[in-house]
């Protein structure tokens, strides 16, 4: 019982914690567009204790391959310690389909190894009026 107790504050403590050392708000969304092209306002973060620059990468849904037709504006950011910048995921949804999800990945940029730091997400867009037309 004191087990279940202990875990609950914890759960309770870790969520009322800010969440400003997220690299990337949010991680996941989805929204409707009248037209082809679907665009979202993102927040990018840096939550290390020096300056960083971070490239941005948009890529298909598996974050393997770039995404074609889609656009991150800027490409690369410098943030101080604890900053953080709004930018614009931009991608067209192809005319034969109402739909598209598209990923978009943020890492330090000269950061290098087998392992890399990197933070991602998923954003999909919907045509309102359907493929085709």
């Amino acid at each position: 019982m004191q087990l279940i107790r202990i875990l609950i504050l914890t759960v309770l403590v870790l969520t009322a914690l800010p969440t400003a050392a997220q690299s990337l708000s949010p991680m996941r969304k989805s929204g409707h567009t009248p037209s082809d092209v679907k665009g979202f306002r993102l927040t990018v973060g840096n939550p290390y204790t020096q300056r960083m620059i971070f490239a941005l990468q948009p890529t298909e849904p598996g974050f393997a391959a770039a995404a074609a037709q889609a656009e991150i504006n800027p490409a690369e950011l410098i943030l101080a310690p604890g900053a953080s910048r709004q930018v614009i995921l931009a991608f067209e949804i192809p005319p034969d389909k109402k739909e598209r999800t598209v990923g978009l990945c943020v890492y330090p940029k000269y950061i290098e190894g087998p392992v890399l730091p990197r933070v991602c997400g998923t954003y999909a867009g919907t045509r309102l009026h359907g493929a085709g037309g």
